[in-house]
C-alpha cells in the first residue's frame, strides 16, 4: 500500500519567512524612493493626494510575486509589519499600530483557501491594504491633533501645517485621497498580475 504524500505545512516556514524579508526590504525601498521623488518634484497637494497612491502602483509587482510565491496566511501581517518598523525608525511609533491593525484585518480579509492564488481576493486585499495606510496616515489628526501639530512646528512652515490640516483633517478629502489610493493600488495590482502570468509563471519561479 503506497503512502500518501504528507500535505505541505500551512504555516508560514523559515524560507517564507526568508522570502517575505527580501521582497519586503525591495518594497521599503520603492516607498521611501517614491516619497522623496513626490516630496521634491511636486507641490505639497499632490503629495498629500497621491504619494500613497504611488506607492502601491510601483510596489504592485513585487506584491503579487511575493504573495503568489509565499500563498500563505501572515503575508500581509508581515508586510505591515515591516511598513510600521520603517515608520517607527522614521519616528512615528503611533504608525506602527496603525500598520498592525491594518495587517490582522488584511489577514481577515484573506481568510479562505488559496486565497493568495485568486486574483479577485488578493487584489481586494491589496487595495485594502493601501487604503488602511492612506486613512490610517490621518489618525493623529483626529485622535491627539494639538500635540501631533505642535510636533511639526520645527519642521513645517505654518503654511505647511495648514495644507497639512485641509488634506488630512478634513472628511471630504480624505474620501478623495482613499479614492485616489484604491485607484492606484489596483492598477499596480494588475500590472503585477499580468507581469506574474506571462513572465514569472512562465519562467517557473512560483
Amino acid at each position: 500500500m503506497e503512502k500518501s504524500k504528507s500535505s505541505p505545512p500551512k504555516g508560514l516556514q523559515m524560507k517564507d519567512l526568508i522570502t517575505l524579508s527580501i521582497f519586503n526590504a525591495a518594497i521599503l525601498v520603492i516607498m521611501v524612493a517614491v516619497k522623496m521623488v513626490v516630496t521634491i518634484a511636486n507641490t505639497p497637494a499632490f503629495n498629500y493626494l497621491a504619494y500613497v497612491g504611488i506607492m502601491a502602483l510601483f510596489c504592485g509587482p513585487l506584491y503579487v510575486v511575493m504573495s503568489n510565491k509565499v500563498a500563505k496566511t501572515g503575508t500581509f501581517f508581515i508586510t505591515a509589519l515591516f511598513t510600521g518598523l520603517l515608520m517607527l525608525a522614521f519616528g512615528s511609533a503611533w504608525f506602527l499600530i496603525v500598520m498592525l491593525i491594518g495587517g490582522i484585518v488584511c489577514k481577515l480579509v484573506m481568510v479562505g483557501n488559496n486565497t493568495y492564488k485568486s486574483p479577485v481576493r488578493n487584489g481586494i486585499g491589496y487595495v485594502v491594504y493601501w487604503l488602511l495606510y492612506t486613512w490610517g496616515s490621518a489618525i493623529p489628526m483626529f485622535l491627539f491633533k494639538e500635540q501631533y501639530l505642535n510636533s511639526l512646528e520645527g519642521a513645517y512652515s505654518q503654511e505647511g501645517i495648514q495644507t497639512l490640516v485641509r488634506f488630512y483633517g478634513s472628511t471630504d478629502m480624505l474620501l478623495v485621497i482613499g479614492l485616489i489610493s484604491v485607484i492606484l493600488a489596483a492598477i499596480g495590482f494588475w500590472i503585477g498580475n499580468y507581469f506574474l502570468k506571462k513572465h514569472v509563471k512562465k519562467a517557473k519561479l512560483v
